[in-house]
């Protein structure tokens, strides 16, 4: 019993510090594997100090990780009912709520983070992102812009700022956060996406080309890169070439779900990495 009461004081202090160190999210886990032994080390430590708090912040980032967005959600809650102090459940609940469709709800929580944290440059991220969500795009704007002030090296914040810019037909500023977003992250495969669809929308469609196959280096699987890929080509006038690779993505699956917005789309729902 010891050992375990011990082990729920490093919690605390361990979450301790993330707030100190101004982070926005309490924990992450690399893998599956690593998010299941986590939920089984807070059930022993809630087991056996049933009021620690920040114990059921950290047991809702495990549910999260795994994608339980409702065992996410009560522990939060209980989080909060315990001490309302609980900031990074707040703000997991929040992340929560939006993915599962309460995106109005989820804003309420994230804005009680920002209140307290007005600091963060990743809260100002996830809030914009709901606001495009909800096509709230003064809103979505504001907030991008301030996340990207905060913290200019935030790629996350670039991209979807220019998501924003975009769907406002002000493309050259799209474009221009979309490069930043690659600058920041080479890796950053939706930006390739969203710079390769401002590139079509000006009719450069071989520096589209040009783009989206390097998107598609990070992705080859990506079905909605490929099918602007196809839509490029076709434009392009190769039909041929266009209509194989079309066949190809209609076979692929839906991409998985990611926070991260592409040019014309609005929904929480069927977007790929």
């Amino acid at each position: 019993m010891k050992s375990i009461v011990s082990r729920a004081f490093q919690a605390i202090l361990a979450i301790s510090m993330l707030v100190m160190a101004g982070k926005a999210s309490s924990a992450e886990f690399q893998t599956r594997e690593a998010a299941l032994a986590a939920l089984k080390e807070y059930n022993q430590l809630i087991a056996a100090e049933p009021n620690f708090a920040v114990l059921y912040t950290l047991r809702g980032d495990a549910y999260y990780a795994l994608n339980d967005l409702h065992g996410a959600t009560e522990n939060y809650t209980h989080a909060i009912k315990l001490d309302a102090k609980q900031d990074q459940a707040y703000f997991g609940r929040g992340m929560a709520l939006g993915r599962m469709g309460l995106v109005d709800e989820g804003i309420a929580d994230l804005s009680v983070f920002i209140r307290r944290h007005p600091d963060s440059s990743v809260a100002y991220t996830k809030r914009g992102v709901r606001n495009i969500w909800r096509n709230n795009l003064v809103e979505a704007e504001h907030d991008l812009t301030r996340a990207v002030q905060l913290d200019p090296s935030n790629a996350e914040a670039h991209d979807d700022l220019g998501v924003v810019h975009a769907k406002n037909n002000r493309i050259q500023q799209a474009a221009q956060h979309f490069s930043t977003a690659i600058r920041l992250d080479s890796g950053y495969q939706k930006a390739y996406h969203n710079l390769a669809i401002c590139y079509h929308m000006v009719g450069q469609n071989s520096k589209a080309l040009e783009i989206v196959d390097a998107g598609l280096l990070l992705d080859p699987d990506s079905r909605g890169t490929l099918m602007l890929k196809s839509t490029i080509l076709h434009t392009l006038g190769k039909k041929k070439e266009a209509k194989k690779i079309e066949e190809r993505a209609e076979f692929l699956p839906e991409g998985s779900w990611t926070e991260r917005s592409e040019v014309g789309a609005a929904s929480a729902q069927g977007e790929t990495k």
